[in-house]
């Protein structure tokens, strides 16, 4: 179809030609004439060219992570007896991706090719489709174009972000075999005596192996632990209603990132780990940097169900936990708001796993709520803290600007020290 230029130079000459007619100048008539047989051959010009062009488009890397440029690399190719005109290029990207992917080629010759490289940024985590393609041939005039799609979608898989964790130190005999054999692996004997590591107050004085005490001219503790101990379970909570907040701010989005940073954590320390959802069936235990990256898809495309507030989803999952009989190193329960119910089912998984932790994000530290639904919200987050530090289950309460990294390394729990982030309201 025309282009503006293209539809003004038109109406000129049609203008000129009926001026000429009513003043019966030929050479005027001619010239309205011969504007408007120009934009007629730029039409057939586009149309009835001679040129063929296809596109494949290349994206690098395939999944990737908020804020991480993503490169699109394009190749042209013309497979036509002629001459391809000027080109506009289009790749249209759908929300939640920045980038200018519009541009000109100045033709391609038979048989010819033109490599384009681009660049897009995606905001938050979740599944795009980059394309079509659309190339818009234009006549050397300017004055018609043609567009037509060159190339289908291509899938961009976004990983939530993730933070760099350590493992959280602990005392005495809770502390797992993974932890004292990335210290100091010795030659086991079988599956009772798998390692030894340095005494730490709380330690039971009957396991002192004193032939290393003796060579080491200090106390050492038999790791009376087994290989299958390595394994955590990271349960993320998916119900709508304990989460507040929309797009990259909400509590929601928050708890996936921590989350996925949890199964990077695992994964590099050596851990078997599997992910569990209140709603969908998750991903079974496995060990690996490809379990890692199941994970880490399934944490991408990951949404919230449900609206009503009687969802127990969660509480049934839990108690699957709890009755399950294989007994784990760690689970990690990941949530925002958490009150009396959540806080006395996780509690109860303290006996089936050596180390049990809940990451909250609570909603009213994220939403538009007033000061007395706030202090309220924070109140109810402290009891649950409390209720489920007395079953030794560490508590991570955190906000919009803390972050996990720092709070998940500490040692101290929320009982053992009057819950450190209770002082800090966020009232204003």
């Amino acid at each position: 179809m025309p282009t503006g230029r293209g539809w003004v130079v038109a109406s000129t000459g049609l203008g000129i030609l009926v001026l000429g007619a009513i003043f019966g100048n030929q050479p005027l008539q001619q010239l309205g004439f011969g504007l408007i047989a120009l934009v007629g051959l730029a039409l057939l010009v586009v149309r009835r060219g001679r040129f063929s062009l296809t596109a494949a488009r290349t994206i690098s890397p395939a999944r990737t992570r908020p804020q991480q440029q993503v490169s699109i690399e394009l190749v042209l190719t013309n497979k036509g007896r002629g001459a391809a005109p000027m080109l506009l290029l289009e790749e249209r990207l759908p929300p939640g991706l920045s980038g200018h992917t519009r541009f000109g080629l100045h033709g391609i010759e038979p048989g010819g090719h033109r490599d384009a490289g681009l660049r897009v940024t995606p905001e938050r985590r979740g599944r795009y489709a980059i394309g079509p393609l659309q190339i818009s041939v234009i006549d050397p005039f300017g004055l018609a174009r043609t567009t037509s799609e060159a190339a289908p979608p291509t899938p961009l898989l976004v990983h939530p972000a993730i933070e760099p964790l350590g493992l959280p130190r602990e005392q005495g005999e809770r502390r797992s075999m993974s932890q004292a054999s990335l210290r100091r692996l010795s030659g086991g004997r079988g599956e009772d005596f798998y390692t030894m590591r340095e005494y730490v107050e709380g330690d039971d004085l009957r396991k002192v192996h004193w032939a290393s005490t003796a060579k080491r001219g200090r106390f050492m503790i038999r790791q009376e632990e087994t290989p299958w101990h390595t394994r955590a379970t990271v349960v993320v909570d998916d119900r709508a209603a304990p989460y507040e907040g929309s797009a990259t701010s909400s509590s929601f989005e928050r708890a996936a990132s921590a989350a996925a940073s949890l199964l990077d954590l695992y994964c590099r320390s050596g851990y078997g780990f599997s992910l569990v959802t209140a709603h969908g069936a998750g991903l079974a235990s496995g060990r690996g940097t490809d379990h890692l990256n199941r994970g880490l898809d399934l944490l991408a495309t990951l949404e919230l169900r449900g609206s009503s507030s009687g969802d127990d989803s969660f509480l049934q999952r839990v108690r699957e936990l709890e009755g399950a009989a294989a007994h784990e190193a760690a689970l990690v329960v990941i949530t925002g708001a958490v009150g009396a119910a959540e806080a006395l089912a996780v509690s109860r998984c303290a006996a089936r796993f050596k180390q049990v932790s809940v990451v909250s994000f609570p909603a009213h530290r994220f939403g538009h709520l007033s000061t007395r639904a706030r202090w309220e919200g924070e109140q109810r987050t402290l009891e649950a803290a409390r209720l489920m530090g007395r079953a030794r289950v560490r508590s991570v309460v955190l906000g919009p600007d803390d972050l996990l990294g720092a709070a998940w390394g500490s040692p101290r729990t929320t009982a053992r020290k009057e819950v450190a982030w209770g002082a800090r309201t966020e009232l204003v």
